[in-house]
């Protein structure tokens, strides 16, 4: 089984958006399936990682599957 990548455009709380963000292995809805899962890490268009946090994300669009 290969591992998909998934590109989401984010819209954060403070009106900013995060574009090309990348998330490995689950959809972005599953990685909060958990009472205690507050927090996530991901990779931005430039590779760098980014820790986001459930109440941080407004709307999430997915771009596309790699």
């Amino acid at each position: 089984m290969t591992k998909k990548i998934r590109i989401y455009h984010i819209l954060l709380t403070n009106g900013e958006w995060l574009k090309n963000i990348r998330i490995k292995d689950r959809p972005l809805e599953l990685k909060f399936n958990g009472i205690g899962q507050n927090f996530i890490s991901v990779e931005d268009g430039d590779g760098k990682t980014v820790v986001l946090s459930k109440y941080q994300i407004v709307k999430a669009e997915l771009v596309s599957i790699e």
